[in-house]
């Protein structure tokens, strides 16, 4: 399958310290890869590397960024900005700070159409009526020239997750776009984000903490920890034969469900390191249950079996 996005070797970090070491990632259209660790992980930062839209003093580096052939890295600034929001676009994790507070819903949605589409203002505040029914927002007509204040979370993050749809991106990054939502609403938004990512040939990038939405929405998954990609793989897989002992923590931390017993749920030991203070070697060392000496000198990330990657010695 053709792929849309093609990142080599990036790295982000801050006055030197280190958030992205060293990631490799390769999106496919049509197909949802969800990225998946801990907070602190280099999650986000990944999604605003992309966009590039890394704050300073924040430094982005890699061997290449190619979205569709062109190097997002070495983009003209005018001609990223052409491509945020209508190629490329983002839905946020903080819907009540994403919003603008004195701009009604409907400006906000159609601000992108009337920019990219060249959309009238009639014709674009008629969009963004389709738009916010097509997330779940009932009675939109009316509801959208109501300011952002009189939407609970969850309708803000409906909003947010409509602007992003507005202009038909061929690349989405969601980061935690459910989080506001009730479990009904997560499943019918994941679902519409499936469909659509298929009927648009879209490529989505989903990031999550969040094991049960990577079940639902995931063709394949991505683990990060402390800034570095330790295993990737198509979902059933992964669910299947999880090989780094991080993703085996990760997995064996999620609840089950129908599991009345009053079991203690395993935790991970310890804590992310900070950037500025990462172990020699596989960083999860400190944390991992196999640790060995030969953890101390660095891991590549290599093929365990078919698309299936991972960053251990011992898988």
């Amino acid at each position: 399958m053709a792929s849309l996005l093609d990142i080599k070797g990036l790295s982000v970090s801050f006055s030197g310290v280190p958030v992205v070491r060293g990631l490799d990632l390769r999106l496919e259209k049509g197909r949802t890869m969800c990225l998946v660790g801990e907070s602190g992980s280099g999650k986000s930062m990944t999604a605003f590397s992309i966009m590039r839209l890394v704050p300073e003093p924040g430094r982005i580096e890699a061997e290449a960024m190619l979205f569709d052939g062109d190097d997002l890295l070495t983009l003209p600034e005018k001609a990223m900005r052409s491509r945020r929001g209508r190629d490329i676009s983002m839905i946020f994790q903080e819907p009540m700070t994403s919003l603008n507070p004195v701009l009604r819903i409907g400006r906000q949605i159609a601000e992108p159409l009337e920019t990219h589409q060249k959309l009238s203002r009639r014709e674009a505040l008629e969009k963004a009526v389709e738009l916010m029914t097509l997330v779940g927002i009932p009675d939109a007509a009316k509801r959208v020239n109501d300011w952002p204040h009189q939407f609970s979370g969850g309708m803000r993050q409906r909003v947010m997750i409509a602007m992003a749809l507005a202009c038909s991106p061929r690349l989405l990054l969601a980061d935690e776009p459910t989080t506001a939502l009730d479990i009904t609403i997560q499943g019918q938004i994941l679902r519409l984000l499936n469909r659509l990512a298929r009927e648009r040939d879209m490529a989505v990038l989903l990031i999550t903490h969040d094991l049960g939405v990577v079940a639902e929405a995931a063709d394949d998954v991505a683990v990060m920890y402390a800034g570095e990609l330790v295993e990737q793989a198509p979902t059933q897989d992964f669910f299947v034969s999880p090989l780094h002992p991080y993703s085996q923590g990760l997995m064996a931390c999620a609840p089950l469900v129908g599991n009345h017993e009053a079991i203690r749920l395993p935790s991970i030991p310890g804590m992310v390191p900070l950037p500025s203070n990462l172990p020699e070697g596989c960083a999860f060392g400190p944390r991992c249950p196999h640790f060995e000496e030969k953890c101390r000198w660095k891991q590549e990330l290599r093929e365990a079996s078919n698309r299936h990657l991972v960053r251990c010695w011992k898988a």
